[in-house]
């Protein structure tokens, strides 16, 4: 195992860790896809600062425990290659931090969201006619998302980390 010589190569180790989550990871990819329509939908309905924060840490915490229990995992499975009651526990309560972590997201999305969602066709024309190519570019990258969901799967999955 490597280890990283100076900062630059800290950060290519962390985005490696990014990209193989969401390589590997279907939920990994879901989170993303979720957590860019939240965004979308909370700059569209024009969040309070502060309700956009929390959004925004709800949706962090989400994605950064489906990450360590991608590591949880990951590790199990080097440790203990054969079935072991103790190992399936890692892994459940791995998982079950990500549930956790995701209910309490969807729970605040719907105290957030919930009393707007009325008013998103309104808030939208307001949003366009306000700045079009903006609206127009934040439709864009949430369609981009979409699509990287959709693509890593099919153009990527089979690169997934293997032992030799």
């Amino acid at each position: 195992m490597k280890r990283a010589k100076n900062l630059r190569e800290s950060f290519h180790y962390a985005f490696n860790g990014l990209v193989y989550a969401l390589q590997t990871q279907r939920n990994m990819r879901l989170h993303l896809f979720s957590a860019t329509l939240v965004m979308v939908l909370g700059w569209l309905l024009e969040l309070p600062r502060r309700e956009f924060i929390a959004v925004l840490t709800a949706v962090m915490v989400v994605m950064v425990a489906e990450m360590v229990n991608t590591a949880i995992e990951a590790t199990v499975d080097l440790a203990s290659p054969t079935l072991h009651p103790l190992a399936q526990t890692a892994k459940d309560v791995g998982a079950g931090a990500v549930l956790l972590a995701a209910i309490g997201a969807a729970l605040l999305g719907v105290w957030v969201f919930l009393p707007r969602l009325g008013r998103i066709g309104h808030d939208f024309m307001v949003r366009w006619n306000r700045t079009p190519s903006v609206t127009v570019f934040v439709l864009l990258v949430l369609m981009a998302v979409l699509g990287l969901v959709i693509w890593i799967p099919q153009s990527q999955g089979d690169r997934r980390r293997r032992p030799e």
